[in-house]
């Protein structure tokens, strides 16, 4: 778990997002190389990095431009699917991801965590006082609901365009 670094909602190629979650770009361009360069200031080569939702909303016929992007991050890139994460499964393996998951959990320091995109999931978490729920989706809305929905937005919007690492997620969650 320390190790590791999560984050949400890159939306690459996406000029829009940049006004809709006032984002401090000029253009594309400039979002990617701030968010590359973030990441990998954080992120080693060694380091497993998750991305929880909302890579890009480009289709698939645009697959070798986002991975001429994705090749510039650190890091094992595992993903967990967002609601604008529309192409096949091993599209996502082909041009960079190690792994692609719908929804994943593991158990880590005592904690029980699940990786899912729309913070909605909190009704897996609700009754498992252990359970921990990493999120996206929802940008700027809230960045972490604790102690008692022990929900977390890792999405980059609420996290100055960076990963959030295992460590500082476990730090919040021993100051509930």
């Amino acid at each position: 778990m320390r190790e590791s670094y999560f984050s949400a909602d890159w939306h690459l190629f996406h000029r829009q997002v940049i006004e809709y979650c006032n984002r401090p770009f000029k253009n594309v361009r400039e979002m990617h190389e701030s968010i590359i360069v973030e990441h990998n200031k954080t992120v080693k080569e060694t380091d497993q990095f998750w991305l929880i939702g909302d890579v890009t909303m480009l289709g698939p016929s645009h697959g070798q431009r986002v991975q001429k992007v994705l090749e510039k991050f650190n890091g094992q890139m595992h993903l967990v699917l967002g609601n604008h994460d529309t192409w096949k499964p091993q599209m996502y393996i082909d041009y960079g991801f190690a792994s692609m998951h719908t929804v994943m959990w593991f158990e880590a320091e005592g904690y029980r965590f699940y990786l899912a995109h729309d913070p909605s999931m909190y009704t897996v978490i609700e009754n498992d006082p252990k359970a921990v729920l990493l999120c996206g989706h929802i940008h700027k809305l809230f960045k972490t609901l604790l102690p008692e929905k022990r929900v977390i937005n890792v999405g980059i919007d609420v996290w100055d365009y960076k990963p959030v690492s295992g460590e500082t997620i476990l730090n919040l969650l021993s100051e509930k």
